[in-house]
């Protein structure tokens, strides 16, 4: 028979014949929220603890989904391993502790694109002053979005889905770069204008004409650097 260490009680062993089944629940080691025990019926007792690796619970919308669909996968698996361990033949007449024998390899998987909230509203015009429509990613992460062009692939996104938001043209050094455009005469909105006028929305939601949602590909170089930053794919 195989005789199975209590987490908790090193010198405790629980004989595998008696587990009738095999479950876990959430457990938070500090400020770490990803980690899950296995507890074992009918004695409740814990007999493994591991680490998901899939960092803290983003607590709310899309995000807290994404991760909790993720961190079930993984703890089925671990619960897989547990069940295989217990069941198998060659560990009978032996006493093992799971740790040393359940070895999964939970690494963070870097996200392949990013879905972001976009919100189009009117503002002045720089140069004509007429009211022209501009487009925000308002879902994106706010530190890189005082320029459009921080994602290689959203701003042709942008511009295929408004016709107003276009690629300058002529010599300047905004030349080949995206911007919003007046629709009456034509002059790129500057990056932080449009900025500022969307933290004014705070206090004026109803001015916003238009929300939806926008699916950016990463190339593999932001798949790298959003993986190593923590970032979920559902900003």
């Amino acid at each position: 028979m195989v005789w199975i260490q209590v987490w908790s009680v090193p010198h405790e062993y629980i004989r595998a014949e008696k587990i009738e089944s095999v479950y876990y629940r959430t457990l938070t080691k500090g400020r770490s929220e990803d980690w899950i025990e296995i507890l074992v019926r009918p004695m409740e007792k814990p007999v493994l603890q591991v680490c998901l690796n899939i960092g803290a619970d983003p607590k709310t919308g899309e995000e807290r989904k994404a991760w909790h669909q993720l961190a079930e996968r993984r703890a089925g698996l671990v619960l897989e391993e547990v069940i295989r361990i217990i069941s198998d033949k060659e560990h009978r007449t032996k006493m093992v502790s799971l740790k040393d024998l359940v070895d999964l390899d939970f690494t963070e998987e870097a996200p392949t694109s990013l879905d972001m909230e976009i919100w189009v509203w009117n503002l002045p015009c720089q140069t004509c002053g007429k009211e022209t429509p501009v487009v925000y990613p308002v879902g994106a992460f706010f530190g890189y979005m005082l320029e459009f062009n921080f994602l290689s692939n959203l701003p042709r996104l942008l511009a295929e889905k408004f016709r107003f938001f276009k690629k300058g043209e002529g010599s300047t050094k905004e030349a080949g770069e995206y911007h919003n455009t007046c629709i009456h005469c034509g002059s790129a909105q500057p990056d932080w204008r449009v900025m500022e006028s969307y933290l004014d929305l705070a206090t004026h939601p109803d001015q916003v004409s238009e929300k939806s949602h926008i699916t950016v590909p990463l190339t593999e170089a932001e798949k790298a650097e959003y993986k190593k930053a923590g970032i979920d794919p559902d900003w």
